[in-house]
Parts: structure tokens; C-alpha cells; sequence
């Protein structure tokens, strides 16, 4: 075949290989998954939270229970030196319905339509990632130093290790504290145990509403690491075995 005729007929090939090509349309972006952290001023959520705190002692380990009334309420924004809106969050507690709510302490929230972040006592977490499906999973800790100590009822601890977030479901309807909600995402932050940590963090959101439900244990132990190891060193609840630490379980009670 002579060479122009072979450079015309790869041409005509090439041709005939792009006329097939479809543009394919971008997915377009849920924005509605934005509503899972809602912010918009005068927003608040009323939480119970229960708490049971292990505190080494002479002679064994001391559990401490305890109730509090959480409400969360979105105040006002500002732009900060990034040009990105911060909105306060503030915190007020109680201990009975029938008291008046004391505030706590102020946080900030901030949300995109590529992630949404929230502050609170100077740790800054990656709560969600935009877009999510039940494969999206994140560093949310990624601004916290993971060998951070923190003080829980005298005892220095590092709460932070082995955090991976990720979605374990979404738009899935659920009944949380009595309330009915047609949508509602889950995501699980720490989810490790070893022989002497255990480290596990969900929170629950509902569309509009924001987070509905949360449950945290954090635990270290030693009981494991007496020799011999006890023979139920691995099938003992962390209930039971736990020597300093906490579990945390907050639930919605009201929002507007």
C-alpha cells in the first residue's frame, strides 16, 4: 500500500473510532447529604447523655454513672482568614429539666460542600466527607495528634489512637429517641480493641436535624497483661474489666 494511502486510511480508522464516543454527563453532586449537618442560626438539639467513668482505686476499679441535659445551639457566623464561614456552636448543660441551662463552652462549625468540620475544645474534627456512599472512609482525626493525652477523671489517657471514620449506612430510615426520621446516615469513627484498649466511637445524623445519637467507649485496661493472663482475658466484656476510662451514650430528646 503506498504510504499516503496507509497515513489516509489510519486517519479514516481514528476518525471513525472518535464519531463512536459518547460524552458521558458528570454525576451530579446529592447536595441534600449537606443536611446532615445542618447549620443555620438559632438551630439547637437537646441531648441526654449517660456516662459511666472507671477510675482505678485501692482495692479495685470505681465506676461512676452519671446524667446530664446537652443542648446545642447554632449562633452566629463569621467569615475567619481563610474567607470560610465559622458558625458558634455553644453548649449548655444541666443536670434536671427543671434547671436553667448553663453554658459550657463555645465551639465552631464549619461546612462546605466537600466536607464539613467542627471544633470543640481546641480539637478540630473531619466529621463528613461530599459526596458519601457506604464505601467513603477518612482520616476525621487528621488534625489531632494521635498520641494526644487527655485527662479523664485524673487519669492520663490516649483517647485518639486507632481512629478511622468511615459510613456504614446512609438515607436509611431509623427511629431514634422516639423520633421517626426518613433519613439518616451512620458513621463509625474508632471501632480497635486489644488486650489492653478498646477504642469505639458512632454517631448518628438525621437529615435537618444533624447528630441524633452518639456512643463512645473509651477504655484502657491491664487485666490482660497480669501473669499468668486470667484465663477469660479475651471473653471478658469491657464492662467488667475495664480500669479507667469511660462509655459515653447521648441521645436526642428535642430540636426544632
Amino acid at each position: 500500500m503506498p504510504k499516503a494511502s496507509f497515513l489516509l486510511y489510519c486517519l479514516l480508522l481514528l476518525l471513525a473510532a472518535c464519531s463512536k464516543r459518547q460524552t458521558q454527563e458528570p454525576i451530579p453532586i446529592d447536595n441534600s447529604q449537606l443536611e446532615y449537618f445542618p447549620l443555620k442560626y438559632g438551630h439547637y438539639v437537646v441531648y441526654r447523655v449517660d456516662s459511666l467513668v472507671f477510675d482505678p482505686a485501692p482495692g479495685g476499679t470505681a465506676r461512676d454513672s452519671s446524667s446530664t441535659f446537652v443542648k446545642e445551639m447554632v449562633g452566629d457566623s463569621l467569615l475567619d482568614n481563610t474567607g470560610q464561614w465559622q458558625w458558634i456552636i455553644e453548649r449548655y448543660e444541666r443536670k434536671a429539666t427543671a434547671e436553667p441551662w448553663v453554658l459550657k463552652f463555645v465551639g465552631s462549625a464549619s461546612r462546605t460542600n466537600t466536607q464539613a468540620v467542627r471544633t470543640e475544645q481546641n480539637l478540630r474534627f473531619l466529621k463528613m466527607l461530599f459526596p458519601m456512599d457506604r464505601r467513603s472512609a477518612w482520616d476525621g482525626n487528621l488534625w489531632i495528634d494521635k498520641n494526644r493525652e487527655i485527662e479523664i477523671a485524673g487519669e492520663r489517657m490516649r483517647p485518639f489512637i486507632n481512629w478511622e471514620y468511615a459510613v456504614d449506612s446512609i438515607d436509611v430510615p431509623a427511629t431514634i429517641g422516639g423520633f421517626v426520621f426518613d433519613s439518616t446516615l451512620i458513621i463509625t469513627e474508632a471501632n480497635y480493641t486489644d488486650v489492653i484498649e478498646r477504642r469505639f466511637s458512632r454517631a448518628w445524623y438525621a437529615k435537618h436535624v444533624g447528630l441524633v445519637q452518639r456512643e463512645q467507649w473509651i477504655l484502657d485496661s491491664q487485666y490482660c497483661a497480669q501473669i499468668p493472663p486470667p484465663p477469660d482475658c479475651q471473653t471478658r466484656p469491657w464492662e467488667l474489666k475495664a480500669e479507667k476510662g469511660y462509655i459515653l451514650r447521648q441521645t436526642v430528646l428535642e430540636f426544632n
